[in-house]
């Protein structure tokens, strides 16, 4: 069965300083949950903590665009965000070198193991005393009962130095053949083990929303490295860890900058796309590698779900590290809320019912511990969050509308179909302006058929009334036409004539006409 080790988390990103005498500085308006500080809290910085209630503000996060090139939000159209990075600046590094002086060292042990000289398949486990009944030689040897009842059998004389036990298999006789054991090896807490620089791997995701788009946000994977020097007058060391916390310990933590990858928008058409940090929420499953002791199964990718809209997860050499981000406040809410290692490794995740989506992926709704087979719950509603969003990375405005010509109705005819000219020969039409403003037209009346003019023995259509412009007001008006000499003498020839008016607008656009007859009066 695979086994996961649940691990602390720290707060881990970057820049130089030594280790402040006094409180923190400020990061840059960022909150992160970092439940080591926590941890550190309750121990070696209880009077000063870095991290109230595991929340950090001393880690400085942006998330800028490195070009200016302006964006256009087309509705409907893809809508490419490039050139975005993040840069993480850690300000205050006590919690980085405490990684350092809580490494531990690596330890041995000789347990489960029957002595080569013992007729009982009994196991034992075995340690190095002085047998007062040799002269103080060193042995090997086991101790049982406890208290008042407690006994020591010497089993083994150790020849030289260094010497295993001598042990049998159970299959084997006693005191007959015997190999020698292979002690079973422990690494105690291991983060930074050496002075110096070193260089681990970091993984971060990047929650980006965009107003008015179809996606509203999306989360950026990426992965890099950060580094942290590391410098002790006395180094400790596996085979010495003592000297990792007896003195004086400086950490320099260089900045990290990293490049994200370009994310495609479809911008609704609803406004323009600002795009900012997401707020707390959105960031959804991340999948991290829990890392324990180097032993085998311990290394496996677990799923969690952070809170915030930053997460960042830094390695060491053998726990991870990771912060849970937010632009603003961070606060403790209701602490009835547990929070211990496992809950706060899966954060918001209900801290009562188990996630079916969180832990391991290969059997999603659990993981497996030291304890056995166990169901992923978290901190949910232990923290509130105050979002205070940082300056839009970048803004896309919709393009300028082009400005569209007013179509205009056309005008109406009104009354008869049927005229008689004044006396003094002016046709008098009705027309209506359905529109709210005026419209003016050119107005021209011509016959419908040829015609012989007077003396003329040559057919032709007749020009009515001179073509001329007119404006009608919104609503109904008259619009007089004189005749032409040839029109009255045309109606001198004939009792009625059928004449086609044309009003053409003089803006563009359609003609309107009207057949009318023309009588003599």
């Amino acid at each position: 069965m695979r086994r996961i080790m649940l691990v602390p988390v720290v707060a881990m990103a970057t820049v130089v300083a030594a280790s402040p005498a006094a409180a923190a500085p400020a990061g840059n308006g960022w909150s992160c949950i970092s439940p080591f500080a926590t941890y550190l809290n309750s121990g070696a910085l209880a009077d000063d903590p870095p991290a109230p209630n595991a929340i950090l503000n001393s880690l400085a996060i942006d998330v800028s665009r490195t070009v200016a090139t302006p964006l256009t939000a087309v509705p409907g159209q893809p809508l490419a965000l490039q050139d975005l990075q993040l840069s993480l600046e850690f300000r205050d590094t006590r919690v980085a070198e405490q990684m350092y002086r809580r490494t531990g060292g690596a330890t041995s042990s000789y347990s489960q193991l029957i002595p080569y000289t013992q007729e009982a398949n009994t196991t034992r486990t075995l340690s190095v005393r002085a047998n007062p009944g040799d002269g103080g030689a060193n042995y090997w040897s086991y101790t049982t009962g406890s208290g008042a009842a407690q006994v020591i059998t010497y089993v083994q004389k150790i020849d030289f130095p260094g010497e295993p036990p001598k042990v049998r298999a159970a299959t084997t006789p006693f005191n007959t053949t015997f190999y020698y054991a292979t002690p079973t090896l422990g690494l105690a807490h291991r983060y930074i083990s050496h002075t110096g620089k070193s260089d681990f791997p970091l993984d971060a995701w990047v929650t980006i929303a965009a107003s008015n788009t179809v996606e509203g946000t999306q989360t950026i994977p990426v992965k890099g490295q950060w580094s942290i020097d590391i410098t002790d007058a006395t180094p400790g060391a596996p085979g010495n860890p003592a000297n990792y916390a007896n003195d004086a310990v400086t950490a320099t933590i260089a900045p990290v900058v990293l490049p994200l990858k370009g994310t495609r928008w479809t911008p609704t058409g609803a406004g323009p796309v600002e795009f900012t940090v997401a707020q707390p929420g959105k960031l959804g499953i991340v999948q991290i590698e829990s890392e324990g002791y180097d032993r085998v199964g311990y290394n496996q990718p677990l799923n969690i779900r952070p809170f915030g809209s930053v997460f960042v997860r830094a390695g060491t050499e053998a726990y991870g590290a990771s912060n849970d981000c937010i632009p603003g406040a961070v606060s403790l809410v209701n602490s009835q809320i547990s929070a211990n290692q496992t809950t706060y490794f899966f954060l918001d995740a209900d801290p009562v019912t188990p996630d079916p989506l969180l832990g391991d992926p290969a059997a999603p709704g659990t993981f497996t511990n030291q304890g056995g087979a166990q169901k992923p719950v978290g901190l949910r509603g232990r923290f509130g969050f105050a979002y205070t969003a940082p300056p839009a990375i970048a803004t896309a405005p919709l393009p300028a509308a082009v400005p569209q010509p007013t179509v205009m109705k056309p005008a109406t005819f009104g009354g008869s179909s049927s005229v008689k000219p004044s006396k003094t020969g002016a046709v008098k039409l009705a027309l209506t302006n359905p529109n709210t403003t005026a419209v003016s037209y050119k107005v021209s009346a011509k016959t419908v058929g040829k015609y012989a003019v007077g003396k003329s023995k040559t057919k032709k259509v007749v020009t009515v009334a001179s073509t001329k412009t007119v404006s009608l007001k919104a609503g109904a008006s008259n619009v007089n036409l004189s005749l032409s000499k040839a029109a009255k003498t045309l109606l001198k020839q004939r009792k009625s004539v059928k004449v086609k008016v044309t009003l053409t607008p003089v803006s563009g656009g359609s003609a309107i006409t009207k057949t009318i007859t023309l009588k003599r009066s």
